[in-house]
């Protein structure tokens, strides 16, 4: 009977490391040779193999403690990933729609990250004027701490993005942290092949969506993609202890579908394996970088794209009869009448995104009608699109956001 007893101590006294445990950070993850425990139920990170507790919350109001990063050269990955529409505004059909102008026009305002991945770091830059936030700008963040740093471009500064901050800082250019849910995970078996990799499929359910996950083994990754997730599952307000992917996974493609309307899909377009990653590049925080707090800087809206662009959406003016005979081109002023900023697709191209309640105006469009529709960055809300005339021809066709 003592050798029983003996032996069913020994054998629960043995467990298995957490995906989640926190690797040091210059040193590659003692999980990353590791298979990925079954997934089933949101789980919370346990201690690490070494005893130390699991990842802190950052507060957004509290400066970390710098890391004063060598020039040494890290070994992880650089992926490239894009964020697309699935229901994107459609290109109208007619004989002065430019379609390939247009086509060019909505491939480089896509929302585009490059992604630096080690086994405890991730550094997500913004690649593309896609984003309602400013382009260079980058996202940080480490496995021993649930959160994330957001730099400007210029990396001179920071703020803390507590958790459940992700879907208004991307989504409302607020940094504003929402009520987080635990999620319920489920495994769906093996998905299609992506980039080459092999993949399987899991599902993410919370209050605001559900994410279908199709992910791949990427040997030698460690704990990174469990950072990626980490950010994928903050836009779904789900709390960053809900494991999705094991050690050395990476998610290739994910669909977040909102349970208001639209979804976004993001999908890894590169995986290239990499031996001089900069470590001061993937400090959290570097300590060059100034703690911030408050609200993002406000601006009335942006341009996304160059004058000769946007003449180029038709071919040339139309007849809008003898009232506009005369005038070949002519201004449209994008109004925005809702509290939250919104991007403004003009003929299925996004042009611009405004702020809330702002204004601002497109010069030099060719004479003619052109479809508007607003969407947010998440497309989690829009509105039906409207047909609008340039030159203005009339006093209630003058502004875009007009009802």
């Amino acid at each position: 009977m003592r050798r029983v007893l003996w032996a069913l101590a020994l054998l629960f006294s043995c467990k298995a490391p957490s995906p989640l445990d926190t690797p040091d950070v210059l040193q590659p993850s003692p999980q990353a040779s590791a298979e990925p425990a079954p997934i089933a139920t949101p789980l919370v990170a346990s201690l690490s193999p070494e005893g130390g507790p699991p990842p802190t919350p950052m507060r957004g109001d509290v400066a970390l403690q710098a890391e004063f990063a060598t020039g040494k050269e890290l070994t992880g990955f650089t992926i490239g990933a894009v964020v697309r529409l699935p229901d994107a505004p459609a290109v109208p059909s007619g004989p002065t729609i430019a379609a390939a102008a247009i086509d060019v026009m909505r491939k480089q305002n896509e929302p585009r990250f490059t992604i630096d991945l080690t086994p405890s770091r991730m550094r997500m830059q913004l690649a593309s004027n896609g984003f309602l936030l400013a382009r260079d700008a980058e996202l940080r963040s480490r496995v021993d701490r649930y959160g994330h740093l957001f730099f400007t471009p210029d990396v001179a500064s920071y703020r803390v993005l507590a958790p459940g901050g992700l879907r208004a800082f991307f989504g409302e250019r607020r940094a504003d942290v929402s009520p987080l849910s635990p999620g319920d995970v489920t495994i769906h078996g093996d998905g299609p092949q992506r980039l080459g990799y092999h993949t399987r499929r899991a599902e993410v359910t919370s209050r605001a969506g559900k994410g279908v996950f199709e992910i791949a083994k990427v040997p030698e990754l460690g704990d990174g993609g469990a950072l990626l997730v980490r950010a994928l599952l903050d836009l779904m307000n789900v709390a960053p202890q809900v494991m999705v992917v094991g050690p050395d996974e990476l998610p290739l493609h994910v669909e977040l579908r909102w349970s208001t309307r639209g979804a976004v899909f993001f999908d890894v377009t590169s995986v290239t394996k990499r031996a001089d990653l900069s470590a001061l590049a993937l400090a959290v925080p570097p300590n060059t970088a100034a703690f911030t707090t408050g609200p993002i800087s406000a601006v009335a809206g942006e341009v996304r794209v160059e004058p000769k662009e946007l003449s180029a959406i038709h071919t040339g003016p139309i007849d809008l009869g003898p009232q506009a005979a005369s005038v070949t081109a002519g201004p449209l002023t994008l109004a925005n009448p809702h509290d939250t900023p919104r991007f403004a697709w003009v003929d299925g191209a996004p042009v611009a995104w405004v702020a809330a309640e702002g204004r601002i105006e497109l010069a030099s469009l060719p004479r003619g009608r052109y479809q508007v529709e607003w969407r947010s960055f998440l497309d989690d809300a829009a509105d039906p699109a409207k047909m609008l005339t340039v030159p203005v021809l009339a006093p209630a066709s003058a502004d875009a956001g007009t009802h």
